[in-house]
């Protein structure tokens, strides 16, 4: 008597995907195709467009539903169940240390280059980022052991403080600089960067297509997921249970995003230093 809405959350995610993209391509070939119903000019667009819509939304309606009594009848799994179920292995390999260092390289190589890898890599990831904090919320709320380590909280606190490449510190170092330009960039980017933003820096030192940073660029936040991956498995660090604003300051964000655990505020804190002693140099 009841419409469940245990799918309404990130488990039901790639679902919500699978359902758009087929419906818009069933909505586009039927309009490509004019099979629609079409009203004389006279009738007011409002109503006109609710009856053009009207062969889309049952054709979606009658194909979606009747498949997904079917896949009930013979494998006793509703259409969020079975494509959770063939997504297991894929989820289970996005939250290890290999999806981690990959994820990490590829956004750090395409923003290198200028592109903003950030988007493409969290367009990818977000949907088992959102899939991983929903079960991680289930298991704290039975008691249970949080299965999931990958998730926006993980990629935001530690590794992008002060923005892409954990380039905090280099703010602190330009600040102190000798070089008038260098201290400039500095001072202009160092609010934007306590929020993780850290385009002044990017272009203005610059980082982008710059030979000298291209090493701790795509280092610094390497070394940052192994130390903090590994210290999670072993427990010295705090699972992730709730999605936070990215531009909320790296410690507070880190604590804060798992329930308030100082000891993720202080992992932020060490990561940040591990940056300022591999960037020194270059800077």
């Amino acid at each position: 008597g009841t419409i469940s809405t245990q799918y309404f959350s990130g488990q039901g995610i790639f679902t919500a995907l699978i359902c758009a993209i087929y419906s818009t391509e069933v909505y586009a070939w039927l309009k490509r195709n004019n099979i629609t119903i079409r009203l004389p000019e006279q009738v007011p667009m409002g109503v006109a467009r609710s009856f053009e819509v009207l062969i889309p939304v049952l054709a979606i309606i009658l194909t979606l539903h009747p498949f997904n009594m079917l896949l009930q009848e013979t494998t006793g799994m509703i259409l969020p169940e079975a494509i959770m179920s063939m997504l297991k292995p894929l989820v289970a390999a996005s939250d290890s240390l290999p999806a981690v260092l990959l994820a990490v390289l590829l956004c750090q190589i395409l923003w290198f280059a200028g592109i903003h890898g950030t988007m493409i890599v969290t367009g990818i990831m977000n949907p088992f980022w959102m899939a991983g904090v929903s079960a991680n919320q289930a298991a704290l709320m039975a008691g249970e052991p949080l299965p999931h380590i990958f998730l926006q909280g993980f990629w935001d606190y530690y590794l992008l403080i002060g923005g892409i490449g954990t380039t905090l510190p280099l703010v602190f170092m330009a600040m102190r600089s000798r070089s008038h330009s260098i201290q400039s960039v500095g001072k202009l980017g160092f609010i934007p960067s306590m929020f993780n933003i850290n385009e002044p820096l990017l272009f203005g030192f610059p980082i982008i297509m710059n030979p000298l940073f291209f090493l701790p660029f795509i280092g610094v936040p390497l070394i940052n997921a192994v130390l903090a991956w590994q210290l999670t498995q072993w427990g010295f660090l705090d699972r992730f249970i709730a999605l936070l604003p990215w531009s909320m300051p790296s410690p507070l964000g880190a604590a804060w995003a798992a329930n308030g655990s100082w000891s993720n505020g202080l992992m932020s804190l060490v990561c940040i230093l591990n940056s300022y002693v591999l960037y020194r140099p270059f800077f």
